[in-house]
């Protein structure tokens, strides 16, 4: 049902694009790092340690302004975390679409986002003799980012810098995936 009433609400924001005159897309890469929930995946995490670790964030949104201080957004957002020891691995891979609004407070272009998560997780682990791949149930969750836009006022490509703090339920459990990144923003 969550993912029927994201997806019309996707398709209204795409529908009604032409609507806003101002419209813009924004790119971003970072790296963070995410606190896990669930035990069983904190126990591999260990196994392996944090020596051979990678964790890049990624993240693809469509702005449409809708006044001055106010952005609607829709979009997707990735982390990948890879850990490795030897030939054993484990390749973390979370996965979300985004819908929300940003505020711009009169401080330049420093805003404020709240954003809903709709997402899940992929796991793929290699010890030894056994692969295995797992994945989440689809989660609901919150994504909340305070960010620089160099690009506010100037409707041009310009860099932005944010911080973001996405909360993703796992069943039983919740993922908290922290993430520093810099984007590129450009506005019409």
């Amino acid at each position: 049902m969550n993912k029927k009433i994201f997806s019309l609400g996707l398709l209204l924001a795409l529908f009604t694009l032409p609507l806003f005159s101002n419209s813009g897309v924004e790119f971003g890469i970072g790296s963070g790092y995410v606190f896990y929930g669930d035990k069983e995946t904190k126990n591999r995490n260990k196994a392996l340690g944090d020596i051979n670790q990678t964790i890049f964030c990624m993240d693809a949104l469509l702005l449409m302004p809708m006044n001055k201080q106010l952005v609607f957004s829709v979009g997707g957002d990735a982390v990948f975390d890879f850990r490795w020891q030897g030939s054993d691995h484990i390749y973390l891979m979370d996965y979300a679409l985004l819908a929300g609004f940003r505020v711009y407070p009169n401080l330049g272009g420093l805003y404020a986002s709240v954003d809903y998560a709709l997402g899940r997780r992929t796991d793929v682990i290699s010890f030894d003799d056994h692969d295995q791949t797992q994945k989440s149930c689809w989660g609901n969750g919150f994504k909340f980012a305070l960010a620089y836009d160099f690009s506010y006022h100037l409707n041009s490509i310009a860099p932005v810098i944010c911080a973001s703090l996405k909360s993703m339920p796992r069943g039983g459990s919740r993922d908290n995936i922290f993430c520093v990144s810099v984007k590129l923003s450009m506005h019409d």
